[in-house]
């Protein structure tokens, strides 16, 4: 080998080398598999990311209820527990609720337990206080809604949230 000679200056060198190329490199090449610090989200808005329903993320829906009467601001004018046969189409809403901007909300429908369909998710386009928000079911093909148990579901940023059960006779 020469001149090499191995001391230990060489040693803790080379070990130096070998424990910077093993925390380094990762980063330098992109494999680094920490977790990102998360960033502040201005208050009052919702962070996307952040699928807690709770009311520092300014979001709280409210009573959710049945209905086949909404008002102009879409809120419920009665509510039931039991529609008639025949029904062709019903709401459901979360009366007064506080939505930040930015908030995904659907409904997923359950019919005799098992789920019937989900709605179309809207996203708020600003921060609501004291707002309705409501979601219809339609009859299918036969004209009525199907007798049976129901239950809506509301979806909020992609966590379940408050339910309301009814019956279609």
């Amino acid at each position: 080998m020469g001149n090499f000679k191995l001391d230990g200056k060489t040693i803790a060198i080379g070990a130096l080398l070998i424990l910077a190329a093993v925390i380094f490199l990762p980063q330098i090449l992109g494999n680094n598999n920490a977790d990102p610090t998360p960033t502040a989200v201005p208050q009052g808005q919702a962070n996307p990311r952040d699928t807690t329903i709770n009311t520092d993320d300014g979001i709280e829906l409210g009573l959710a209820v049945a209905t086949t009467n909404l008002d102009r601001n879409g809120c419920a004018v009665d509510n039931t527990s039991t529609f008639p046969a025949g029904t062709r189409v019903l709401y459901v809403v979360a009366e007064d609720s506080v939505v930040a901007q930015g908030t995904d909300v659907f409904v997923r429908w359950y019919y005799e337990g098992q789920v019937y369909e989900e709605s179309d998710e809207i996203t708020a386009d600003q921060n609501y206080t004291d707002t309705c928000i409501g979601f219809s079911l339609e009859a299918d093909e036969i004209n009525a809604l199907r007798a049976g148990d129901y239950e809506a579901e509301f979806i909020v940023n992609g966590n379940p949230a408050n339910t309301v059960d009814f019956l279609v006779q």
